[in-house]
């Protein structure tokens, strides 16, 4: 069987050359036939080394070794395989995440007898990849919440109501606001306020839908963006979220804090084109003003209760539309 691997290394040669990532030949008893520099590079062990200790899982390690090592798996595929992000160790390098592909040696008869694995590091690809996802996310969240912050969030906004001019499903904006939440600072201290705040964001980020957004839009008030949404639905949203935040208790220290919110909605619903519009930021800040003018009705109304602007009948501004010619 070694000597039908040879011949095959004799035959490809001149393809292994050219290979720039590290590769290893194994055969069916997981014994590393075949290599190059790269590989003993990445192994952190000498040619010599390599040949002595000889199992591709003494060498190169990954989390599928020793029962279903990538060898095995190129064997029992009988085809390529490709495997992305491996977690693997290695003398030289402990901690290593790599992309393998593979592919089957077969004899002239076409029984595999072996395998060509490639392995390519990309820990450093991938850890620096992952910092920028991080840093990315942290410049549109809050820190506190982990909900995305204003800017974010109105940048949905805009986009929903371009999306809106597409398919005319309407968009619907709520705003939420903790009742009396600077009484809760004031009695149970800061430390109370920002688990109120981290536990009224767990159920608002629970409660949407994935193509919905809820950002922190300042303080104690949160705003959600929902899209293919009317009045009727915004307004259900709304006062389930109500009640569920009313019926949540929240202790902090072994003190219950009793929490409710009051909540105004306005939605966009006009169908003609976006192209139409003067300005997508009238329209956005039109929006806003109206589920803000709900809140504050609600406020001034008793608190914890949904308010939606279109029963309201007074006029906080209208959807801007292209003047008649």
């Amino acid at each position: 069987m070694s000597e039908v691997i040879q011949q095959w290394i004799a035959k490809n040669q001149g393809i292994l050359e050219i290979l720039l990532d590290a590769y290893v030949i194994v055969d069916k008893g997981n014994k590393v036939v075949h290599f190059n520099t790269a590989f003993t590079d990445l192994c952190g062990e000498s040619y010599r080394k390599v040949l002595k200790i000889g199992n591709f899982c003494d060498l190169f390690k990954t989390t599928s070794c020793p029962d279903n090592c990538p060898a095995k798996q190129v064997l029992t595929a009988g085809g390529p395989i490709r495997l992305d992000e491996v977690n693997a160790a290695s003398k030289a390098y402990p901690e290593l995440i790599t992309i393998i592909g593979g592919i089957p040696i077969t004899s002239d008869s076409g029984e595999v007898v072996g395998s060509l694995l490639t392995i390519r590091n990309v820990t450093a690809e991938t850890q620096l990849q992952k910092k920028y996802s991080e840093r990315k996310q942290e410049s549109v969240t809050d820190g506190l919440t982990h909900l995305y912050n204003k800017k974010f969030t109105e940048s949905s906004l805009r986009r929903a109501i371009k999306a809106n001019s597409r398919d005319a499903k309407g968009v619907s904006v709520v705003m939420f606001d903790i009742d009396f939440f600077k009484k809760v600072n004031d009695t149970y201290g800061h430390q109370a306020g920002d688990y109120v705040l981290a536990v009224t964001a767990k159920i608002l980020r629970e409660a949407v839908r994935e193509t919905d957004v809820v950002g922190r839009y300042g303080g104690e008030e949160f705003m959600i963006v929902l899209s293919a949404s009317d009045p009727t639905g915004a307004k259900i949203f709304a006062e389930r979220t109500r009640q569920k935040l009313q019926e949540t208790r929240m202790e902090f220290e072994g003190k219950h804090i009793p929490v409710t919110a009051s909540l105004g909605t306005a939605s966009f619903t006009e169908k003609t084109p976006y192209a139409q519009f003067p300005n997508i930021e009238e329209i956005v800040n039109d929006l806003v003003k109206k589920a803000d003018t709900a809140l504050y009705h609600s406020k001034a109304n008793g608190r914890n209760r949904v308010t939606q602007f279109e029963e309201l009948g007074v006029a906080a501004g209208s959807i801007p539309q292209k003047k008649a010619a």
